[in-house]
């Protein structure tokens, strides 16, 4: 399996580990994936796409940004490649480095991981607007004074 390039937004990012993508807490991250199989019959197999980490050297997979779907497969007696695309909605995480995962769960070796290829960038809170909120209130404070002179 393969699983080279992602889309946010309107931009397309080729992946490579070391040189993240940065997204954000909210963002939709489309993962374009490839890979070849053969089935007798036709199938509907199982195929997730989800951010990770190692904890203590295992890997994790954030349920927050994660995507569980299915897909067809064709009957196919000879190789055949797939291609399609499946879209991780990035939850309430972590902001910094993570992995992007891809993998067809019950199929040996089908799947494709990516280390530290996406940077989570922090979630905006009421802090961010704390030096704004400063200045309004010290101008509050001052306009007053300068009317009474």
């Amino acid at each position: 399996m393969e699983c080279t390039r992602v889309q946010v937004g309107n931009l397309v990012y080729n992946l490579a580990e070391g040189q993240p993508v940065d997204v954000g807490v909210g963002d939709t991250l489309r993962v374009f994936y490839s890979f070849s199989y053969i089935v007798p019959q036709t199938v509907n197999a199982s195929i997730w796409g989800s951010l990770y980490r190692y904890t203590l050297g295992i890997l994790d997979r954030s349920s927050n940004a994660q995507t569980k779907s299915s897909i067809t497969l064709e009957a196919s007696p000879e190789w055949q490649t797939y291609q399609g695309q499946i879209d991780i909605v990035i939850g309430s995480i972590d902001s910094g480095l993570w992995g992007l995962i891809v993998e067809l769960p019950g199929y040996d070796g089908a799947e494709a991981k990516i280390d530290n290829c996406i940077q989570v960038a922090a979630a905006g809170g009421i802090t961010d607007l704390l030096p704004v909120l400063t200045m309004v209130m010290m101008m509050g404070m001052v306009m007053p004074m300068m009317e009474e002179e």
